[in-house]
């Protein structure tokens, strides 16, 4: 059964950039989706411009345990975090 997840991140002001993925990160992302594993729905900003929004649909809860386990996406999410943690942006998942 397909797995969509969804990040929501709000930042202080615009004058505050969201994080942005590393080529490595956005390389395993395209080899899922090349695969079949996974479907990128995209993202979007508010209206305010300081909420984003961002979701990803997985084939299964394989696809979705691979995503996680990945290392790529481990140091994605680490850098993400230091990066939110330093500049005000808080982060939730749905």
């Amino acid at each position: 059964m397909a797995k969509t997840l969804t990040l929501v991140q709000t930042r202080p002001n615009t004058g505050v950039a969201f994080h942005n993925a590393s080529d490595d990160f956005k390389a395993f992302k395209l080899e899922m989706i090349d695969a079949g594993t996974l479907v990128d729905n995209g993202g979007s900003n508010d209206e305010t411009g300081l909420v984003r929004t961002w979701s990803l649909t997985f084939r299964d809860e394989e696809s979705l345990t691979e995503w996680d386990n990945d290392a790529r996406r481990q140091s994605y999410s680490g850098a993400r975090t230091s990066y939110n943690l330093t500049n005000g942006i808080t982060e939730t998942n749905i």
